[in-house]
């Protein structure tokens, strides 16, 4: 193999992780799946959590960005900050969810735009799913790493 370059490999063999147009894409056809749910609520703890409906949540877990009109809000998760431009979002609808080439991540909520950029340390987000589906923003956004949903045999 000559990338050296970080990657998981699957259970199956197939190499999981590393940042092209194909893992790109994948990552974001499974993302799609929490389309047309709602923000049912967050909580703050070692990240802020968003749980979309009873299947989907969201961890962000480094610095985010809010945009809502004309009101632009970026900061740390664990702030009273943080809670107070989330509140409003609560029972919002999910209209776009999207992974960039660079690991950010989009994510429209009624008529806000919250936007998580890899973190060059850390893990910035990660998104988990019903039947062990997880997909984790590398540090420095150098590669998504995806698990996807397991089927029923």
């Amino acid at each position: 193999m000559t990338d050296d370059g970080p990657f998981i490999r699957a259970e199956a063999g197939g190499i999981h992780g590393r940042r092209d147009e194909q893992e790109i894409t994948i990552a974001n056809d499974l993302i799609q799946a929490v389309l047309g749910y709602q923000l049912a609520k967050f909580r703050l703890d070692y990240g802020v959590h968003l749980e979309l409906g009873n299947d989907f949540e969201i961890t962000i877990e480094t610095e985010f960005t809010l945009e809502a009109g004309e009101i632009r809000w970026t900061g740390e998760p664990l702030t009273t900050e943080a809670g107070k431009v989330l509140l409003p979002l609560t029972s919002t609808t999910v209209s776009e969810a999207t992974i960039g080439n660079d690991g950010t991540l989009r994510l429209a909520l009624g008529q806000a735009t919250l936007t998580v950029s890899p973190h060059p340390l850390y893990e910035a987000w990660q998104f988990r799913g019903p039947r062990d589906l997880l997909i984790v923003c590398s540090p420095g956004g150098d590669y998504v790493a995806y698990w996807a949903p397991i089927l029923d045999p």
